[in-house]
């Protein structure tokens, strides 16, 4: 109601003009038309101006704007706008008409009412032309290209296309265009048929993707008719980067991701990773085509045989066959520095005297420095030596003169381009002195021969000497001996002589207590005697008669359950029909083999009187591991048991 109300206001108006500028457009049959109002796009001068569309001066056909248009219009004082309909942008103002026929032929006019203007009238004459046909493409040889596509082409390759309309109408236009800007135009019509051509030679990465479209058109408000191609390509690879951001420093056993890049490989290349001879698997690959890129990620935690080989990322283009494309990079493996010692040291300081502690460990490469923290949080930095003969070794002394608070922990830590060292050094400063007494075990080891083993004490900071000296009954000095391990052999020692042994220990911060141990008369039973100053001869022998008689009557319990077991075997071998009877009454399985006699006078047991036995620090002065031999409880002759014990240690 609302048009009808306008158009008979306005009727008398709507006559054709004779000062209105006629234009003359063409449109193509069975073709859709858009009609633009005036020369360029139409601005409104506020929300009571509109443009209409009349037919003819006496059809009404559109208006703008109307209910569509302000509903998706965002702002209701904003009335002029455009529309995009698949991609294609066009001015609102302008009049389409669907699948031109004709009926659609005439005289068409576009009126913009302003609101503080007066109104403009544009006159449009329609004439409809036959259509051009859809343009066909087609290679140098002459064959239409239809798959959409040319190539794959590699580079420096060269391309020709050619496009072609059965058309010779004049004001036919036939062109190209490249990814939307026109290159080549048809210039002359042969046999009825408009030609263009392009030709590239040399092809470059330019042409990967490019849009090459031949568009024919004989009209002045309908699209052109157009074919298109794209040009598709093999092509190697730009760069190939394995990103390390310059850090070719790996932890050995320290899992570290790793990216290899490549840029510009079309198709996207397959990716393997190398290390030394040694083929690798990647953890992740991805491609990102919307820069052209393909990165594949690899998980690596290599060992210390790995450093100083080479790392390879490989990209491989199943149309490239004959190219190679990587990049390497030489890895440098090491470690964080490494305590050698498991176990917490003990450091015995003197006040107002120099203490020196050395810290050991292993790295690499080589530590930057050493810290040394105190158990006051103080903290004291040294330098790093290289420890002569040993491959990744390193040292450092600290030098410092104690205090009070230094008693307690002191933890030293190395550091190196890996990082620090993740479990410290650890030293507990305590008070030193003197060394502390030694424990002694006085043994045995063959007639008129003593041996004295001394377990040292704690060494009160500096290291210590263990002294002997041993007297007569008369208390002179028989012997004076020492040893920094604490060992002593004591040849030629006669028992009938009642010795006495003083043990202790000595260091630059003097000496130990005293130890007193006396040696009495060992008896030739005893390998090995532990003396003090209660007599033990008297249970010793009772001691060494037990073990024997415990030791034969295990024999015989041993040979009951032989016999016993042999017995029942042979009750069993007549049900076996496996079991072959011999001459001697036993049975064996076939094949036969020859027995082998052993007798206690042809076993192999060596004898050694001087072997030691494992146990010869027990508390028991008769160690388990002896065997008598020929001497039991009840003894044979004299002249058949040697003088002297044999014992046999197996």
């Amino acid at each position: 109601m609302f048009y009808r109300v306008i158009l008979c206001v306005n009727l008398a108006g709507y006559v054709i003009g004779l000062d209105s500028d006629v234009v003359v457009l063409r449109a193509v049959r069975g073709r859709d038309a858009r009609l633009p109002c005036g020369q360029g796009k139409v601005f409104l001068d506020g929300p009571d101006s509109y443009v209409l569309w009349l037919k003819n001066d006496r059809d009404f056909l559109y208006r703008f704007p109307n209910e569509e248009t302000e509903r998706r219009a965002v702002n209701q004082n904003h009335l002029f706008g455009t529309s995009c309909d698949s991609g294609v942008c066009y001015d609102d103002t302008s009049l389409l008409l669907k699948r031109v026929s004709e009926q659609d032929s005439g005289i068409y006019r576009c009126r913009v009412h302003y609101q503080a203007s007066p109104s403009l009238d544009y006159v449009i004459d329609v004439r409809l032309v036959d259509s051009p046909g859809i343009p066909r493409i087609l290679n140098e040889m002459g064959e239409e290209i239809k798959r959409g596509y040319v190539g794959p082409l590699s580079l420096g390759s060269e391309l020709t296309l050619i496009c072609e309309v059965d058309d010779d109408q004049p004001d036919t236009l036939v062109y190209w265009r490249r990814n939307g800007v026109t290159i080549e135009r048809a210039h002359t019509a042969r046999g009825g048929v408009l030609r263009a051509e392009v030709r590239v030679r040399n092809a470059t990465r330019d042409e990967l993707d490019a849009h090459y479209e031949c568009l024919a058109q004989n009209a002045d408000v309908t699209e052109p008719l157009m074919a298109s191609v794209v040009v598709k390509m093999y092509l190697p690879p730009l760069h190939v980067e394995i990103r390390l951001n310059n850090n070719f420093d790996f932890e050995a056993g320290q899992p570290r991701v790793v990216d290899c890049v490549v840029v510009g490989c079309v198709p996207p290349p397959a990716i393997t990773w190398h290390l030394g001879d040694t083929l690798l698997r990647p953890t992740v690959h991805k491609e990102l085509h919307d820069g052209n890129y393909t990165v594949s990620s690899l998980t690596l935690a290599p060992s210390l045989r790995d450093s100083k080989r080479d790392l390879v990322c490989r990209a491989h283009n199943s149309h490239l066959p004959t190219s190679v494309f990587e990049d390497k990079v030489t890895l440098n493996v090491g470690y964080r520095p490494i305590c050698l010692t498991n176990r917490e040291e003990t450091v015995g300081a003197v006040l107002h005297e120099t203490e020196t502690v050395t810290c050991v460990v292993e790295a690499s490469p080589k530590p930057l420095q050493f810290s040394w923290t105190f158990s006051d949080s103080r903290t004291l930095y040294t330098s790093v030596k290289t420890v002569p003969g040993h491959h990744n070794r390193y040292s450092s002394t600290l030098t410092w003169m104690p205090r009070d608070s230094d008693v307690g922990l002191l933890l030293c830590r190395a550091t190196n381009a890996f990082g620090e060292q993740k479990r410290p050094c650890s030293y507990t400063i305590t008070p030193g002195g003197p060394p502390h007494t030694p424990e002694c075990v006085v043994l045995r080891s063959y007639p008129n021969a003593v041996r004295v083993q001394c377990q040292k004490g704690w060494d009160g900071g500096r290291s210590q000497t263990v002294h002997l000296e041993l007297h007569n009954s008369d208390g002179t000095v028989f012997q004076n001996v020492s040893n920094e391990a604490g060992n002593f052999h004591l040849p030629d020692i006669d028992d009938n002589k009642n010795l006495t042994a003083l043990v202790y220990a000595s260091s630059s911060r003097g000496r130990s207590e005293t130890k007193t141990v006396h040696l009495q008369i060992i008896t030739p039973l005893s390998p090995s005697a532990v003396t003090d100053d209660v007599p033990i001869r008297s249970w010793t022998r009772w001691l060494e008669v037990t073990a024997g008689a415990v030791a034969i009557i295990a024999a015989i319990a041993a040979s009951a359950v032989c016999i016993k077991l042999l017995k029942a075997k042979r009750d069993n071998s007549e049900l076996n029909p496996d079991l072959v009877p011999r001459s001697d009454g036993s049975f064996h399985r076939e094949p036969d083999f020859a027995r082998e006699e052993r007798v206690l006078g042809t076993t192999n047991i060596t004898v050694n009187q001087l072997a030691a036995c494992q146990n010869q620090y027990s508390s028991s002065p008769v160690p388990a591991c002896r065997v008598l031999v020929g001497c039991g409880a009840h003894s044979p002759p004299p002249d058949t048991c040697p003088a002297s014990q044999h014992s046999y240690y197996v």
